[in-house]
């Protein structure tokens, strides 16, 4: 009896194995599952953004990767923060449904093949920014839509800085002059770029260079772009030409943004002034009204010069002088009391 009852609970045990070891066949698919990981890749490099202080602009780099071992198409997905914009190109269209997000490439990769996109990003802050950080991310994905873990990317807009300016004006000659302008680095670190602004006022207008077509300084002056990268230390110079009508002008030249700037001398104001031509500045300055204003002698040379020449610069008088004449005199009223006294003396007697 003994024997029968374990031989059943042996071939109940037989019977329980196929279906107690089932789960254990799904774990090839998982790993099947796994290897249908994104097949393209994509890391996006840091951005500098400079040039036009109020606009200022970067390049990024998108370096897409297909780590395969066969060909395939490989696009990334490109997203961008808040007053930060894409200069879209013809390998990137928005995303449709998500703000601020791009889709970008589809070039055909070799086998462990990759492609470096160059595109550019551009600040829309409305006013100026200076030494602020922001992150963006790209994510490849090939062309049945599989996409990677997204990575990120930093965007540096412009550090503030230290820009010293020196600027001269030269006579106003037949209605025009120019004004030597000197700009150097005194931080510690390259700019891409920098602006000057020239507050006019009625009859001076900038002739060259061209000023930025911004409208920031429509009615009152002009914005000159320097668009150059001036490294630590150099020196940026360069000519402005103003067109000048009536009499004696000042403009007022700065360096703007001016909350980009730590230091104090990034601005000043210069007298136009010059002589000939039409519309050329006085020539001189009139001398203050007051109990000072006394004639110099430029003023008193010509015609009526003798009548204000000195006595010591006169010519010597001659004959008798005044002083025999008067020694004459002396004697006469003299003589004249001694007979009166005579007389006297013989009306009495």
């Amino acid at each position: 009896m003994n024997r029968l009852f374990a031989s059943g609970l042996v071939a109940a045990a037989l019977l329980l194995v196929p279906t107690l070891a089932g789960p254990a066949v799904a774990a090839p698919a998982a790993s099947t599952s796994a290897k249908a990981a994104p097949t393209i890749t994509a890391r996006g490099d840091i951005v500098f953004l400079g040039s036009d202080p109020w606009s200022p602009s970067g390049p990024l780099e998108v370096t897409v990767r297909n780590p395969g071992s066969t060909a395939a198409k490989g696009f990334f997905v490109l997203r961008l923060p808040a007053n930060a914009d894409l200069t879209l190109g013809g390998d990137c269209r928005t995303v449709q449904g998500t703000p601020r997000t791009w889709l970008c490439g589809g070039a055909e990769l070799p086998a462990r093949g990759e492609r470096v996109y160059r595109l550019t990003v551009a600040s829309t802050a409305a006013e100026p920014v200076f030494g602020a950080q922001a992150w963006g991310s790209v994510a490849g994905r090939d062309a049945a839509g599989v996409t990677d873990e997204f990575s990120d990317f930093r965007i540096n807009w412009p550090d503030r800085t230290s820009l010293r300016l020196r600027a001269t004006a030269g006579p106003v000659v037949n209605g025009t002059t120019t004004l030597r302008v000197r700009v150097t680095n005194t931080g510690t670190f390259n700019i891409g770029g920098y602006s000057l602004t020239i507050t006019t006022p009625t009859g001076v207008r900038v002739a060259a260079p061209a000023c930025a077509d911004s409208g920031r300084m429509v009615g009152v002056g002009c914005e000159i772009l320097r668009p150059n990268v001036l490294a630590d230390g150099a020196t940026d110079s360069f000519d402005v030409r103003l067109a000048v009508t009536g009499g004696t002008k000042t403009v007022k030249v700065s360096l703007s943004p001016a909350n980009r700037y730590t230091n104090k001398d990034t601005a000043l104001t210069l007298r136009l002034s010059g002589s000939g031509g039409s519309g050329a500045g006085d020539a001189t300055t009139p001398p203050p009204a007051g109990p000072t204003t006394t004639p110099s002698p430029t003023a008193t040379a010509g015609p009526t010069a003798t009548a204000t020449t000195p006595e010591a610069a006169q010519l010597p008088r001659t004959g008798v002088s005044g002083s025999t004449y008067g020694l004459i005199g002396a004697a006469l009223l003299t003589l004249g009391v001694g007979l009166l006294v005579l007389r006297r003396r013989l009306f009495r007697g």
